[in-house]
């Protein structure tokens, strides 16, 4: 009975100290009324308990349920009210492994091992471990630690307190060399009573989502870029088989002129133009296989390998791959939910909202349990186990940063700053993403449009290298006309080559702005 009316006593100095606690009055700010409500906790109501740690503990519980600051809310963004990259097909399930759907088995090959020995990737996963780790050890501060002791003394006492040769305890000579081993356990157990941890562990549990989302567009950029290196390689072995091809052309074309010239049915001009020619493709090859193996050597490194590593592998075959003949389609929300950078930013919000609850939580006291037990014992004399001493302690702890000159409510200014940033940064990559889409959709339209044009000059090209050496033969013509012609027949072939590549590329830009890769 006492105890209640020291419970209702502690109840009714609550109410005097919490503004607008004893008789209502106006409504006031949830931190003043928080900050008085710990005031009047740590004054009148904790000294009620000192007879018993029980309900202390109980009361404590129960109060942990408080938890300061925001929560979470998705942040808003602008939306277009149309279909972004409109391609024909909606199936976005297109977009998985999307290497596959170019039907080369070499490329497949080289993107999956680059996903696994790519040094990128195998740091980033390194970097999810990391904030595994820290988030864990955030989560481990709800709990109690236990910490063990022991420790072994060994000397003498000098002097008598008792005025005679033996001590007061009976423990023999003063003077006398002795021990004593002494063990013992010290406990402590913060209380998250205002939620700081908590809100620590949330924020912490969002970067490690966030790793995840930052790793996965690690994925997606290395298997894009392996892929542009491989259509890189196989576009330079493609220019050069045809400069091969045409300095062959060139060849017999010389030489016929050559003879003809030997025959005084032609000038000297007409073959040293012939000449020319021949030399200056020839020349160019040297440059296109110097690109050829920075191509390869760039592959390499990508996928972890040393130089030379896929040089046979690359070389023994020379097969483009099929593009596909449609591309998928994606509405707006589908591909902020396929994005990772996006994702990514939307973790960096949860996890900036989360820290001003931890800001505002060192507005307030902190609360915690300690406690130890021990036992020491001498290692000498005649009855020592006598002589062994046992402690044991228990109660609560408080600590409270009273007086911080403004520094703690600046910081929660500036964590609420950092949230708009990241609400910003948000905002900004969900524009990115969108204009990536759309940019990637429209440039492959555009590069898309040129093939049959290209085609069709190539195949005209082809019939005036083949007219102009028919009349060059029959004396009809002079050789520059074939000059002429087989020059623009080898730009209009290189071009076509490089646009077949830069077609392919396009794709892979498109299939990597839409979020494509592994699941």
């Amino acid at each position: 009975m006492r105890k209640r009316q020291g419970w209702n006593t502690g109840i009714r100095e609550c109410g005097n100290d919490v503004p607008g606690g004893r008789d209502g009055g106006a409504p006031i700010d949830h931190q003043t009324y928080a900050t008085s409500a710990a005031t009047c906790l740590t004054i009148h109501i904790i000294p009620l308990f000192q007879h018993s740690i029980i309900p202390l503990f109980s009361f404590l519980l129960l109060l942990s349920g408080c938890t300061l600051g925001p929560d979470y809310k998705k942040p808003e963004s602008a939306e277009p009210k149309e279909f972004l990259a409109s391609g024909s097909t909606n199936r976005t399930e297109q977009l998985v492994q999307w290497w596959q759907k170019l039907n080369d088995p070499v490329l497949s090959d080289l993107v999956s091992a680059g996903l696994i020995n790519n040094l990128t990737i195998q740091t980033g996963l390194q970097r999810v471990r990391q904030s595994r780790a820290q988030m864990l050890q955030m989560k481990a501060g709800l709990w109690p630690s236990l910490t063990g002791t022991a420790n072994y003394n060994y000397g003498r006492k000098f002097g008598s307190p008792t005025g005679v040769g033996y001590s007061a305890t009976g423990s023999g000579i003063v003077g006398e060399w002795g021990g004593t081993f002494a063990a013992g356990f010290d406990a402590t157990w913060e209380l998250d009573i205002f939620g700081g941890t908590r809100r620590e562990i949330e924020a912490r549990e969002a970067e490690l989502v966030g790793m995840h989302y930052t790793q996965r567009d690690v994925n997606i950029s290395v298997a894009a870029e392996i892929a542009m290196a491989y259509l890189n390689v196989r576009m330079f072995q493609s220019i050069i088989d045809v400069t091969q091809s045409n300095l062959v052309t060139q060849t017999q074309s010389a030489e016929i002129t050559r003879k003809r010239h030997q025959a005084k049915a032609v000038s000297g001009l007409d073959l040293a133009n012939a000449e020319a020619q021949v030399h200056s493709t020839t020349a160019q090859i040297p440059s296109l296989e110097a690109g050829l193996a920075n191509g390869i050597l760039q592959l390499e490194l990508l996928l972890g390998d040393v130089p030379n590593a896929r040089k046979a592998q690359l070389v023994s075959s020379a097969t483009f791959p099929t593009l596909p003949t449609a591309l998928p389609s994606m509405l707006p929300n589908e591909l902020l939910r396929r994005r990772p950078d996006v994702r990514k930013a939307e973790e960096a919000v949860k996890a900036a909202t989360a820290r001003i609850g931890v800001a505002e939580s060192e507005l307030y006291p902190r609360f915690g349990l300690i406690g130890s037990i021990g036992a020491s014992v001498p290692t000498t004399g005649l009855d020592r186990w006598s002589m062994l001493t046992e402690s044991v302690r228990v109660g609560p702890r408080v600590s409270w940063n009273i007086f911080s000159a403004g520094r703690i409510r600046a910081q929660v200014e500036e964590r609420k700053a950092q949230t708009e940033q990241a609400v910003l940064a948000y905002q900004q990559a969900v524009l990115k993403a969108y204009n990536e889409a759309e940019s990637a959709w429209q440039t492959y339209n555009q590069e898309a449009s040129r093939g049959d044009t290209l085609q069709k000059a190539v195949e005209a090209n082809q019939r005036a290298v083949h007219i102009a050496g028919e009349l060059f033969k029959a004396g009809s013509t002079d050789y520059t006309e074939v000059l002429i012609a087989q020059r623009a027949l080898l730009l209009a072939q290189d071009t076509q080559m490089r646009h077949r590549a830069l077609l392919a590329q396009k794709v892979v830009t498109f299939y990597k702005a839409l979020g494509g890769g592994e699941e």
